[in-house]
């Protein structure tokens, strides 16, 4: 990509994260919160010195699921590299999110750092990345995920002993907390939610009719789930014990034009 398509981006993607930036402008550096570049979901970046610190800004949606990974890539990985990683639920990284790093135990074996979470509304986070202090030069790939899950289909109808079952799988070794299954009416409204924890190679079962969908209708699922990427698999399967018959929804992950 040329360097005036790449301001001309950046200045797009600053735009809609609330930082005022005049077309044809080359971007200020971000080495602060204030001038946080922005940066689209799964688009990896890179930087690249020693005991660097750089602030980056993107957007989420309330009650989905994003995960943000940075590592240490070079020849010299794991071995006294390391690239930190705080998000902030804000564009002026006043509200720390809590880590949520389950599921990360690879990438911070490897001197990397990691956070999931689920955003609480539709605005501006921002991601710190921070080098150690080293006296060679090395590099820091971070890259920002969404990892929520959606399936298009339930069927509920009790008088025929319909009901969606939500079938979860935990992928890691570790449990995985703060998973949000969420039931939604066919006309987009929350019927109902819950929060659960999954063993690691653990399996949960949830009842679209105890999440509040008890009368005749139909509707999808989401799963919001703040560990990295592929942990979470689910299905969602409708059936009926009084006519026998079933069928399977699964779900699926939202995925950028980067990833």
């Amino acid at each position: 990509m040329d360097m005036h398509r790449w301001i001309g981006r950046a200045a797009m993607l600053a735009t809609l994260s609330g930082i005022a930036v005049a077309p044809g402008t080359a971007l200020a550096l971000n080495d602060t919160c204030a001038n946080a570049h922005a940066r689209p979901m799964g688009y990896q970046f890179t930087i690249t010195g020693s005991g660097l610190v750089r602030f980056y800004r993107f957007a989420t949606a309330s009650g989905a699921s994003y995960h943000v990974n940075s590592a240490p890539v070079g020849a010299n990985d794991g071995v006294a590299e390391t690239c930190d990683v705080l998000v902030y639920s804000d564009s002026s990284c006043t509200t720390q999110l809590s880590a949520g790093n389950t599921g990360d135990e690879d990438t911070e074996d490897l001197g990397g750092d990691g956070d999931g979470f689920v955003a609480t509304g539709t605005q501006a986070h921002t991601i710190r990345v921070a080098q150690s202090f080293q006296a060679s030069a090395f590099s820091c790939a971070t890259i920002v995920q969404e990892t929520t899950l959606f399936s298009p289909w339930f069927f509920r109808e009790p008088a025929n002993g319909y009901d969606g079952f939500v079938e979860i799988r935990n992928s890691d070794t570790l449990t995985a907390t703060g998973v949000v299954v969420t039931a939604f009416n066919s006309n987009g409204t929350a019927a109902g939610s819950t929060t659960i924890s999954i063993p690691g190679n653990g399996t949960a079962l949830v009842q679209v009719s105890a999440l509040g969908v008890t009368s005749t209708g139909f509707g999808s699922v989401r799963i919001a789930t703040p560990q990295k990427p592929g942990t979470i698999v689910a299905n969602l399967t409708t059936l009926s014990g009084v006519t026998g018959l079933s069928f399977d929804a699964p779900f699926s992950r939202r995925v950028s034009p980067y990833q």
